[in-house]
């Protein structure tokens, strides 16, 4: 018994420094960060899925959430960050994440989650939702609830987002083109780029570091059907891209990105 207990302490302990490995100090002479994720080349059309049910809801068709593009190629939902920044501004986790369901689909598409902060999923639709959300390196599901009443809210563990990264939320009942993605952070440097693919990083320390744009992959690889109606849609890999950027004491570093859907 104390063996086993010695142990799941051990772990217990190895999780959370791996998790706790960024350090917030004060940064009096921080730099900034700023871009545009857009697109190379044309853009491509945005599919155009079919709906078989709750069409009173969700109509007979919907856009694909994957690629939204503004202004002059602007790339939307394009996740930057600092891939190997150790210490830095305070990292503010108490913030309340909101995933919420809307006309059938997940509002907003890509969220920030500060690792141990709480997320939020809500129901805005008259409709059943059943939300099942897994990390992406290896599908496995960290939550599976049902939402049958409208404006229900369900309170994740924080637990349950047991390592940083990418989690990847669908609707199980039978809404396969609703698709989200929540990123949980360990540090305060990632944003979102706006609908015209901009994007800022303030208040970093002065060094060098890899900023890196990870975007959902677009184009549809592959479906799961149950007879004639998709059940499943399996998408392409992620989008993702590094480069090497020097911060500066009190100046603006501009870095663009271009994504070339495959």
């Amino acid at each position: 018994m104390r063996v086993i207990l010695l142990i799941a302490l051990i772990v217990t302990f190895q999780t959370t420094f791996s998790q706790s490995s960024y350090r917030a100090v004060s940064v009096e002479s921080g730099g900034i960060i700023t871009g545009r994720v857009s697109l190379e080349g044309e853009t491509p059309p945005i599919p155009i899925l079919p709906v078989h049910k709750d069409v009173h809801c969700c109509g007979s068709s919907t856009p694909s959430p994957r690629l939204s593009v503004g202004g002059n190629h602007g790339l939307k939902n394009a996740v930057v960050y600092l891939a190997n920044i150790t210490e830095g501004k305070r990292f503010e986790h108490t913030e309340t994440v909101v995933l919420d369901q809307k006309d059938c689909h997940f509002e907003p598409h890509v969220t920030l989650l500060p690792f141990g902060g709480q997320l939020v999923i809500r129901n805005s639709d008259e409709i059943l939702h059943n939300v099942r959300a897994y990390h992406i390196d290896d599908g496995k599901t960290i939550f599976n609830i049902a939402q049958p009443i409208k404006g229900q809210q369900t309170s994740i563990r924080p637990a349950l987002f047991d390592r940083a990264g990418i989690y990847h939320a669908v609707c199980d009942a039978g809404h396969p083109w609703m698709s989200a993605f929540i990123v949980v952070t360990e540090h305060p440097y990632y944003a979102i780029t706006d609908g015209d693919g901009n994007f800022i990083l303030e208040n970093i320390p002065p060094g060098n570091y890899k900023l890196r744009v990870w975007h959902g992959g677009v184009q549809i690889r592959d479906t799961r059907t149950s007879g004639n109606e998709v059940v499943q849609y399996i998408y392409e890999d992620p989008h993702v891209i590094a480069k090497e950027v020097n911060v500066r004491s009190k100046s603006i570093t501009t870095v663009d990105f271009k994504v070339e859907i495959r």
